[in-house]
């Protein structure tokens, strides 16, 4: 193993030891881990052969399951560019000998991106600091942040996204679902989409565009179906959007922390923002559109009022 110190084999072999657990839930610190090195990763997968070997020693006659199946191993591969936080499948649950099938979620670290391809021919893409967990073949929740979704059209079997309280049926489909402490929105580009099917059900044509905020009623507006997604290409596309919304988004595309500082939140913005070019030059570009000062805080920025002048 080229590059792999004791030091990190022993780094390596804790890691499988952790990753047993079925209460693990530190994803972070590992994602990190791996990112330092790329000797981590062929380490962990020595490690992980070594285990397996092991057990394979100390291998009895069976014996009735008393316990619970334990989870499976994560042998994990080494991407493009090593953006292992980027694609880091996180396996949090399994299949018991007589439970449901494995829920399998997938996770983004901010400024990434991720295409995940679905076995019924569906696809979704997952934008910076989302997670969303495929429940089985038809069915996925987004727990947060934005997913582009490509859906092969069933209507025998619709496919099903969730989000917070909300359900999302699709009738040959590719729409865009964010949800983050604002609430909930939805813009579709081609087929419909069904918001909370049943009597209250909303149906959503291409061009539709739902906002469900996290404290009142929904608000459907039109947007432009070419610009639904255009994340993927490097460009976020508003008509009236707040201060506010702009700077999550941008948080989550350019993988850094950007806050709309006080009295600026609510300073509307229409047009579109390039993301390509570097963190700091997107927010300088940002702040002269829209007449605000661009203000490191920390290792983000703040888009403050200029002479700190309420807006």
């Amino acid at each position: 193993m080229n590059g792999v110190t004791e030091l990190i084999a022993e780094d390596a072999r804790t890691w499988v030891i952790r990753l047993q657990d079925t209460a693990f839930a530190d994803w972070d610190a590992f994602a990190d881990w791996l990112e330092r090195d790329p000797a981590h990763l062929a380490a962990y997968n020595a490690a992980l052969d070594s285990d397996e070997v092991m057990a394979g020693l100390f291998a009895q006659a069976p014996v009735q399951d008393l316990e619970p199946a334990a989870p499976p191993q994560r042998r994990l591969y080494w991407l493009s560019g090593g953006a292992v936080a980027a694609a880091l499948a996180l396996v949090v649950g399994w299949t018991s000998l007589s439970g449901p099938a494995a829920r399998t979620e997938y996770a983004t670290a901010p400024g990434e991106h991720r295409e995940v391809a679905l076995a019924d021919g569906s696809r979704m893409v997952l934008n910076g600091g989302t997670r969303v967990a495929l429940i089985d073949k038809r069915e996925a929740e987004l727990i947060q942040g934005e997913a582009l979704f490509e859906v092969r059209h069933d209507a025998a079997n619709p496919f099903i996204v969730k989000t917070g309280g909300a359900v999302l049926q699709d009738a040959g489909t590719v729409f865009n679902v964010v949800r983050d402490e604002s609430g909930l929105r939805v813009s579709v580009a081609e087929g419909a989409v069904i918001y909370q099917p049943g009597s209250q059900a909303v149906h959503l044509a291409p061009g539709d565009a739902l906002s469900v905020p996290a404290s009142g009623a929904p608000q459907l507006t039109r947007t432009v179906p070419a610009d639904v997604g255009a994340w993927r290409g490097g460009q976020l596309v508003y008509r009236n959007a707040t201060l506010d919304r702009v700077a999550a988004d941008l948080s989550r595309n350019l993988g850094i922390k950007v806050r709309a500082g006080k009295g600026t939140e609510a300073i509307p913005f229409t047009g579109t923002i390039s993301t390509q070019g570097g963190p700091g030059a997107v927010i300088e570009r940002i702040a002269a559109l829209t007449g605000t000062r661009a203000t490191r805080a920390g290792k983000g920025w703040t888009l403050d009022a200029i002479d700190g002048a309420p807006r």
